[in-house]
C-alpha cells in the first residue's frame, strides 16, 4: 500500500488549514492586529505545507511498521 504524491498533498493542505485557523486566532490573541495575524499565518502555513510534503514523500520510503 502506497501514498500518490496527490494524497499527499490533499493531507497537507487539510492540516495546514486546521493550523492556520489556530495560528491565525493565536496571533490575533496576542497582537490584536488582524493584517499581522494574516501575513504570519499564511507565510507559516506554506513554508509548513513544503516541509510535511517532503517529510510524507520521504516516509512513503520507510518500511518499518508496513506489512
Amino acid at each position: 500500500m502506497s501514498s500518490t504524491y496527490k494524497r499527499s498533498l490533499i493531507k497537507g493542505v487539510v492540516w495546514e488549514g486546521f493550523s492556520f485557523i489556530i495560528t491565525l486566532v493565536a496571533v490575533f490573541l496576542i497582537y490584536g492586529d488582524i493584517r499581522l495575524s494574516l501575513k504570519f499565518s499564511l507565510g507559516l502555513t506554506l513554508v509548513k505545507m513544503i516541509f510535511f510534503f517532503i517529510h510524507e514523500r520521504a516516509w512513503k520510503n520507510v518500511r518499518w511498521g508496513k506489512y
